[in-house]
């Protein structure tokens, strides 16, 4: 009956053996359970790998010691675990999966260290060969109390009892950069950080290099604004890049010339605009159109000429054309721009100047009465808005 005792086969392939101590810090090495599992599984590749002085496991001995493990699996573990210095992961000879090299010294350096903290009078074995005393030099504790410091740092900025689920491929509580940032925005904008959000900010303070000192400057200003989609941070995040801003006094310029003034523009368009109104009324051009309105706004914002100066503008527009637009208007604003013609008296001055002017036939303006193949004499009718005609017929 020996040769069919299954018993004794499962006796021959021993046992799984994992370090208890850690269980005893899993929460500070921020590993779950199935990460625990893993390790396990590692662990047991490596206690039947064969000879045992070599150094590491190799993924396909992993994979066949655990038949529920896929490489798809186990590959995503392993990258969280290689990411938070839980394991080293090499390349192999044909760069295969299977052929990768998994080892667990940063593991067991991580447990020697959080052993050596809680035990002070433990002497690291390469120091203890070094000193024949039991106690520590000051040296030796000064590095250990810097280091208490550090982890209680780490401990300060984690999340305890309601830490939100993350992707373990995108967040890790080493990166502190990152949590302090993601929680200014989760506290900002009273929400859990989306997929896309989180994506962006690995990609601003990866790709990008920007600190988080200055990301929280730039994330004040923008959701003070009330900028919370994760592609129109970007684009300003980008444009900071672009224009080499790194300071807060780039920040206030930028947000104050390009953020506030594209928002303003926008909202405008959006909005009754009585000055459009009564420009439109006034010279008989339907204004409704928004490209229209951007041309108008391009006059009045742009290039920085009052309401009274547009209208001054249509009003010769109506005088001078019999089927008139806006591209006569945006002709002759062009051309007291270019001569630095401010106000209603300059172009007053203008238009006495230019009937003054001797017609020689050369460097007239371009307007109804010499536009080419105009007979000379030849009257044009021209245009004067209903509301002008009622006012003067009142007046008789």
């Amino acid at each position: 009956m020996q040769h069919e005792s299954a018993s004794l086969e499962i006796m021959r392939w021993g046992y799984a053996h994992l370090p208890g101590a850690i269980f005893f810090y899993a929460k500070e090495l921020d590993l779950d359970m199935e990460d625990i599992g893993i390790l396990s599984a590692i662990f047991y590749a490596f206690e039947n790998t064969k000879p045992l002085f070599q150094s590491g496991v190799r993924a396909g001995q992993i994979l066949q010691s655990c038949s529920s493990l896929t490489t798809h699996k186990l590959s995503r573990k392993l990258a969280k675990l290689s990411k938070q210095e839980i394991i080293e992961m090499g390349e192999g000879s044909n760069k295969n999966f299977g052929d990768k090299l998994i080892q667990l010294e940063p593991l067991m350096r991580k447990l020697e260290q959080l052993v050596m903290r809680d035990h002070t009078q433990i002497m690291p074995a390469r120091k203890l060969n070094a000193t024949n005393n039991d106690s520590l030099t000051e040296q030796h504790i000064q590095e250990y109390q810097t280091r208490i410091a550090e982890l209680q740092l780490q401990l300060e900025l984690q999340v305890d009892d309601e830490r939100r689920p993350q992707s373990p491929d995108l967040f890790t509580v080493s990166d502190v950069s990152f949590k302090r940032v993601a929680d200014f925005i989760s506290k900002k904008t009273g929400n859990l950080l989306s997929v896309k959000m989180e994506n962006e900010l690995r990609n601003w303070l990866g790709e990008l290099g920007f600190t988080p000192e200055f990301l929280l400057c730039m994330l004040e200003l923008a959701l003070e604004r009330n900028i919370t989609n994760p592609r129109d941070i970007t684009k300003i995040v980008r444009d900071l890049k672009e224009y080499s801003i790194n300071n807060v006094d780039g920040l206030n310029v930028y947000f104050k010339n390009y953020v506030d003034q594209e928002k303003n523009r926008v909202s405008r368009l959006n909005q009754f605009d009585p000055d459009i109104n009564e420009f439109g009324n006034f010279t008989g051009v339907d204004m409704n159109a928004e490209a229209r309105k951007k041309v108008y706004y391009k006059w009045r914002y742009d290039w920085g000429f009052t309401h009274n100066m547009i209208m001054k503008a249509g009003e010769l527009m109506c005088q001078r054309t019999k089927n008139g637009g806006l591209e006569y208007i945006d002709s002759v604003l062009n051309n007291w721009m270019t001569k630095e013609i401010r106000s209603l008296t300059d172009v007053d001055k203008e238009i006495v100047a230019f009937k003054n002017r001797p017609k020689t036939g050369k460097n007239l303006p371009v307007t109804a009465k010499n536009l080419p193949g105009k007979r000379s004499g030849e009257e044009l009718e021209y245009y004067v808005p209903p509301e002008i005609l009622a006012e003067l017929k009142s007046k008789v």
